[in-house]
């Protein structure tokens, strides 16, 4: 067991050692790549899993769903292991729990949500690059690029210790999405079938 510990460790450390900090030319290029990207992009639907680990838990929970955006309209619904959804739309937020019962929050007067309703559309608008609300670092590792977002505001920071989005295979959209709480419990979200500018009906967004 401690042979297997010893190469665990070492691994992981050639793992990190791997991924080097980008330099600022490289960080320019890569914003510019991106938002080039978002200027392109009307539509992005995409599946989704999301694993959430938990220290008092001892195995992690796993749960599935789809995500739309189309233009300032953003859906992120669970349909498994129960269905609810968010829908962020402007300045409103809809929230939909397993009952049906729908929540509705002003975005204007609510500055948690407001700044969650900005790192989720800027993930995948190109705007997430907000150095006023976030503390960014960028890294690289081949063809995967990360940026490690750290919020600023005590707000946000109560609840948020860092959120890591993964850009893989030279795409310029988002492709994973880590959420790093202040009590160090993790969520890992990955985006699958991922597809841009399709149409999407607007019945969609309608909780």
């Amino acid at each position: 067991m401690k042979y297997f510990a010893l190469m665990v460790a070492l691994l992981l450390g050639l793992a990190s050692m791997a991924q080097t900090k980008m330099t600022p030319a490289e960080i320019t290029s890569f914003k510019k790549e991106v938002l080039i990207q978002a200027g392109k992009t009307t539509s992005i639907t995409a599946d989704f899993e999301e694993t959430k680990h938990v220290s008092v838990l001892k195995n992690a929970s796993t749960s599935s769903g789809i995500f739309r955006l189309k233009g300032e309209k953003l859906l992120w619904q669970y349909n498994s292991p129960k269905k609810n959804a968010m829908l962020f739309n402007k300045q409103q937020l809809k929230i939909k729990n397993d009952k049906g019962k729908i929540t509705t929050i002003d975005l204007n007067k609510n500055k948690r949500f407001k700044q969650l309703q900005q790192l989720m559309v800027g993930s995948y608008t190109g705007n997430l690059f907000d150095e006023e609300s976030f503390t960014i670092t960028y890294f690289k590792n081949g063809a995967v690029k990360t940026a490690v977002l750290k919020p600023k505001s005590k707000d946000m920071s109560k609840h948020i210790k860092e959120v890591t989005l993964t850009f893989k295979n030279n795409e310029n959209t988002v492709s994973e999405i880590k959420i790093v709480e202040i009590s160090d419990d993790y969520s890992v979200i990955i985006l699958k079938n991922k597809k841009l500018n399709t149409a999407i009906n607007e019945s969609v967004f309608v909780l």
